[in-house]
């Protein structure tokens, strides 16, 4: 009989070592993988610090929400920390290479959960190390105009004091806006003497906005609009005359969490129509407001890491882990069977020194 040497041994180990490496190792790889610090650029443009709530990043995994970080906006549009700190870069312990998309919320003050809002300004698909960012809606069909009118009071010399969005011809909608995504209302406003007044949100054209706050005691019309002849602001001087030649029109795109905006009282930063109101401008004459698309937030999100070690699949009939990174079953057959060789040769090893 052929006798077992330490060679032998010291072969046969070796294969052991070998083989197990080339079993066990993409396992650990793709733990470390998972463990491994990557990090998020936002390049964001058109997007104005908030008066009131703050920003914050999300990598989406399926189902899966992480957040990249909390962040406020500067004036010239750099971020910073809600402590006012100056950020470069946002550090993750998720590889958010993987993520199938990169998405910016807002949310309201105080807010501590690891869960979005749902009020999404930006998003957009990963593509390799980068994801182009998009508010959720193309607004870029938006039209319409308004007339200027009060009819929720008695006075007929104060028609320049309101402003509706309908066209007086039907009456009918004067609006072309496209459906917002839970989380946004559409909100009219009337600028004048520096200060915006709310004609109220809205979520469609042809309906009656959400708020009366200045109107008269009658009924108005059921369209977006408002009145302001009562209840105005320690800033306007009454009478509001509209056509005055230094107010404005406008529609913004608001946040609304659970029926209130986290953002303030004033103006959100998208302002898809907007028009200067002409002096003199005769009331119940429709006129045109002009698209102001570049107040639509876009942006760039860069993920960077430490280059990727090359694994073999780890998925399917052939893979090396199942599906929860653990051993497949043939790994562990392999390992038993590999026992059994190495304690053979042991035992054998035993007997031919006797």
């Amino acid at each position: 009989m052929r006798r077992i040497t330490r060679k032998h041994l010291y072969v046969l180990t070796l294969g052991l070592v070998a083989i197990s490496a080339a079993v066990v190792a993409p396992v650990l790889t793709e733990q470390t993988q998972a463990q491994v610090a990557t990090t998020l650029r936002l390049d964001l443009r058109a997007l104005e610090p908030l008066a009131a709530g703050h920003y914050e990043g999300w990598a989406i995994f399926g189902e899966e929400k992480v957040s990249t970080g909390k962040f406020a906006l500067a004036g010239d549009g750099s971020l910073l920390t809600l402590a006012g700190q100056p950020i470069d870069l946002f550090r993750s312990g998720v590889d958010l290479r993987d993520a199938d998309s990169i998405v910016v919320t807002i949310e309201a003050d105080g807010d501590v959960d690891d869960l979005p809002s749902g009020i999404v300004v930006l998003a957009g698909p990963r593509a390799g190390d980068r994801a182009a960012l998009a508010f959720p809606v193309d607004l870029s069909a938006a039209a319409g105009g308004y007339i200027l009118a009060t009819p929720t009071d008695d006075d007929p010399d104060n028609d320049a004091a309101g402003v509706w969005f309908l066209d007086p011809a039907g009456p009918q909608p004067s609006l072309t806006l496209p459906a917002l995504p839970a989380g946004w209302v559409y909100e009219g406003w009337g600028v004048t003497q520096g200060t915006p007044l709310s004609t109220g949100p809205f979520e469609t054209p042809g309906g009656a906005d959400l708020a009366a706050a200045f109107s008269g005691s009658s009924s108005g019309p059921p369209f977006p609009g408002e009145d302001f002849v009562a209840n105005l602001p320690a800033a306007i001087a009454p009478p509001v005359n509209l056509a005055d030649g230094d107010s404005l029109i406008v529609i913004s795109v608001e946040p609304d969490l659970m029926g209130s905006d986290p953002t303030g009282s004033g103006p959100f930063s998208i302002k898809p129509l907007v028009g200067e109101v002409p002096a003199g401008l005769l009331d119940h004459t429709l006129t045109p407001l002009e698209q102001n698309l570049g107040s639509v937030p876009t942006g760039t999100a860069t993920l960077g890491g430490p280059p990727r070690a090359t694994a073999l699949p780890s998925t399917g009939s052939g893979g090396l882990a199942d599906g929860d990174g653990g051993l497949a079953p043939w790994q562990i057959a392999a390992f038993a069977a590999l026992g059994v060789l190495a304690l053979g040769a042991i035992v054998r090893l035993s007997r031919a020194r006797r």
